[in-house]
């Protein structure tokens, strides 16, 4: 019976988790907590294992052997996700009669540039062929000097890439030097040339490498970038959550064991049931008053109004 009093005692004691600002608290916290577990460490532990497999995809394209063109593009499709950064290889002719600039660009030193690209003609079709940057500085003046391009036939080695898009789909404009400027790396730009329309045209487009005929300064291939943290910012996610756990369960076992008992203000308005110095069933003299307790003197005038003060030293035990 006593162990049945001591268990209704403590349940009693938990009451205070049903009050509005405890149970605000427990919203928050179990809502917090679901979002860690369930949307936010889900999420990064995704991107880390997307990350991971684009790199093993550009190890492998990058160690791969140089293949034909026409194995790894096509004239009706985009070139797939397998396939990019793959080489290939293309024999034909420059058309340079058509090269343009593709804007809003930057080096691989992170420095304002354009890239050049030129269609290139083979017998099967015409490829677009990115030559790599050009400083944009030295366009705007008229001073860039593009490197004269190979006559005659010969074989290029690129690296495959999808076309390119603009979601504003701005239209070309002419830089100072008279050539057209391009938003977007995209085969597109081959139509546009009227002696061309006629030409089947291979989907996406070829990036040079630094050792191929008619290449100015590549376009670097993206390093083996293991320092992304989306790991470790999983792991983040999934310790605020057992941390917001386990500070819920220390207020709730400093309020269980060391509750607040709601007196914490004095000189305050009376309470229903609190007793008063001047009420006769408590009222004391001066010579049965306890001598360690102050005698009790008259409140501060307020202009009618009873002054609430906050009693600081509830907050120490």
């Amino acid at each position: 019976m006593q162990q049945q009093r001591e268990t209704a005692s403590s349940w009693s004691r938990l009451r205070f988790l049903a009050t509005p600002r405890w149970i605000a608290l427990e919203v928050a916290v179990v809502a917090f907590v679901l979002a860690c577990y369930f949307l936010l460490a889900p999420w990064q532990f995704s991107r880390s294992s997307q990350h991971d497999a684009q790199m093993a995809d550009l190890a492998a394209a990058v160690a791969a052997a140089p293949t034909d063109v026409t194995e790894l593009l096509s004239i009706d499709s985009q070139p797939g996700a397998e396939t990019q950064w793959r080489l290939a290889t293309a024999t034909g002719r420059f058309d340079a009669a058509h090269q343009a600039y593709v804007r809003l660009r930057q080096d691989n030193d992170g420095q304002p540039a354009y890239e050049v690209v030129v269609p290139f003609v083979t017998g099967t079709g015409a490829v677009l062929v990115d030559r790599g940057y050009v400083p944009y500085q030295a366009v705007q003046e008229s001073a860039a000097r593009l490197p004269d391009l190979p006559t005659g036939t010969v074989t290029i080695t690129g690296r495959v890439q999808a076309d390119q898009t603009d979601p504003r789909n701005r239209p070309p404009v002419t830089v100072p030097d008279g050539h057209t400027a391009y938003t977007a790396v995209t085969s597109d730009i081959i139509g546009a040339a009227t002696d061309l329309s006629g030409q089947p045209v291979y989907r996406g487009y070829l990036q040079l490498t630094p050792d191929s005929p008619g290449v100015i300064d590549a376009i670097a291939v993206p390093q083996n970038d293991n320092s992304r943290p989306f790991f470790s910012y999983a792991i983040q996610w999934l310790s605020f959550g057992a941390i917001a756990l386990l500070g819920f369960g220390y207020f709730v076992y400093r309020e269980f064991h060391d509750p607040v008992d709601g007196d914490i203000y004095v000189d305050g308005p009376p309470r229903p049931g609190d007793a008063r110095d001047d009420d006769p069933a408590v009222r004391t003299t001066d010579s049965t008053r306890d001598p360690r307790r102050p005698a009790p003197t008259a409140p501060p005038a307020t202009g009618g109004r009873k002054r609430t003060r906050f009693d600081k030293s509830q907050l120490y035990d």
